[in-house]
């Protein structure tokens, strides 16, 4: 009997991962001098790609997989620019079309020290996903053909709960925010695993950020997940896998050029390694290795090689007795 999984040339074929959220324009305005509020500041703006769907959906491509991108955009050069970046990583453009309207976009004002001193949002398009644009035929055949589903908080709760109600083979959720993961209760018994800082998962279940392993362990298995990457800064991951819980160490950077995005990098490539029939807990670590390439050197076509070599010297886990 032939297997299905393998293409004519022997070798597997790559994982198919559909992915609906973000994906907009960046702008990072750093003042050089100590922040005034109520003058004009001195300092550089930069603009990037970015949005949590988007940051994922390269990373899943660069590591091996087939990505599909399906977001929303406006008739402008923000989307002509997000779709020249999907084209050149060859992941599917399945974004919908508002002509008349504009893309989003985030502005953030970044004081001399690199902390936030402020940020404007214009999200507002994100909100046309709703249950009825996502229920046209193609996105359904797309999503029912999918190895996995992965969707990102800035979508609006209803188009969430519609996406979860339609039982893709697996379904990943990315956090984004303190703010937008409370988009998300009603589906966490229906995802297969969720990406979050431990910031944004205490807020979700209603506990101080200084909660204990032990009682966020338990808040997260009660909460109906289950599964849940759970990240905090430079320092061990939690890692929730149904009855197993435990703490994997990331990798060391030795300089850290750019931390945005490196959330989203790790859940895109544990996600595709998951779905890639790896264990979790080795997918977990091969997404580490990937954020710590992202937030050092970059992402490029050597990284996964690289990565993998990073996951294989990360240390062992600490597994928890809960």
């Amino acid at each position: 009997m032939v297997d299905e999984a393998l293409t004519d040339t022997g070798h597997r074929k790559p994982p198919s991962v559909l992915l609906l959220g973000a994906a907009h324009l960046d702008r990072i305005a750093v003042s050089s001098t100590p922040f005034r509020l109520g003058f004009s500041n001195p300092g550089r703006v930069v603009e990037r790609l970015g949005g949590a769907a988007f940051n994922a959906a390269l990373a899943l491509k660069l590591f091996g997989s087939a990505a599909t991108l399906v977001s929303a955009c406006g008739g402008d050069d923000v989307a002509e620019r997000v779709g020249a970046e999907l084209d050149r990583f060859d992941v599917v453009d399945g974004r919908i079309a508002w002509l008349d309207r504009r893309s989003a976009t985030y502005t953030a004002l970044v004081d001399a020290g690199g902390d936030l001193v402020g940020g404007v949002a214009d999200m507002e398009i994100y909100d046309r996903l709703t249950p009825r644009v996502l229920s046209r035929r193609h996105l359904l055949d797309r999503i029912a053909e999918a190895d996995g589903v992965l969707v990102d908080a800035n979508l609006p709760p209803a188009a969430l709960e519609q996406l979860a109600s339609l039982r893709p083979r697996r379904l990943g959720a990315i956090a984004v925010s303190p703010a937008k993961i409370t988009r998300l209760p009603t589906i966490l018994p229906k995802l297969s695993v969720l990406f979050a800082s431990r910031v944004e998962i205490a807020t979700l279940l209603s506990l101080h950020s200084d909660v204990g392993d032990a009682d966020l362990v338990r808040s997260i298995r009660n909460g109906g997940l289950e599964r849940a990457i759970v990240t905090d800064g430079p320092r061990s991951v939690l890692v929730v896998d149904a009855d197993v819980a435990l703490r994997q160490a990331p990798p060391m950077v030795a300089a850290v050029t750019d931390v945005v995005g490196a959330g989203d990098t790790l859940a895109g490539v544990a996600f595709g390694a998951w779905l890639d029939d790896r264990p979790f807990l080795d997918a977990v670590r091969l997404g580490l290795a990937a954020a710590s390439l992202r937030i050092s050197t970059g992402l490029d076509g050597s990284s996964a090689e690289a990565a993998a070599a990073i996951a294989a010297s990360l240390p062992p886990p600490q597994f928890l007795q809960i």
